[in-house]
C-alpha cells in the first residue's frame, strides 16, 4: 500500500488515496469545535471516494469527558453511511483500548476494530478491503 506521510500540522489526511484511506490523528485534548472541523475535514477529504476507511490515532489522546464523547457519537452518525472500517490505535494500554470500544459500540458502525499498535490497525484495513 502506497502510504503518505503526515502533512506538518495536520490532524486529518489522505493517507491512501488508491485504498481510500484517511488518517485522523487525535490531538491530547480536544473541544467540539475542534470536533466539528475534523469531522468536516474527513467528510470533504472522502467526498470523491465513496466508501472509505478511516485510521484514526489515538496515541497522543486524553481520555475525553462525558460531553466530547457524545459528541464524537454525533460525528460518526454523520459518516456512518460511508465509513466501511474504522481502526483505531492507541499504542496504550489496555483501559483506553476498552474505553474506546466502549464509545465506538454506540456508534452504529458497521465495523470497527481497536488496537494497540498502528500496523495491526492498518492490516484490519486491509482484511476489510479483501
Amino acid at each position: 500500500m502506497e502510504k503518505t506521510t503526515q502533512p506538518k500540522e495536520d490532524i486529518v489526511w489522505v493517507y491512501s488515496k488508491e485504498k481510500r484511506i484517511i488518517y485522523y490523528k487525535e490531538p491530547y485534548s480536544t473541544s467540539k469545535e475542534q470536533l466539528d472541523i475534523n469531522f468536516q475535514t474527513i467528510s470533504k477529504l472522502s467526498k470523491d471516494f465513496g466508501k472509505f476507511y478511516l485510521i484514526v490515532d489515538l496515541s497522543n489522546a486524553s481520555r475525553p469527558t462525558a460531553e466530547i464523547r457524545q459528541h464524537i457519537l454525533e460525528k460518526f452518525a454523520i459518516i456512518r453511511s460511508t465509513v466501511q472500517h474504522v481502526a483505531i490505535f492507541t499504542e496504550k494500554n489496555l483501559l483506553l483500548n476498552m474505553a474506546a470500544t466502549f464509545v465506538m459500540k454506540k456508534t452504529g458502525l458497521p465495523s470497527f476494530s481497536i488496537h494497540k499498535k498502528q500496523k495491526d490497525a492498518e492490516k484490519a484495513i486491509e482484511k476489510h478491503q479483501g
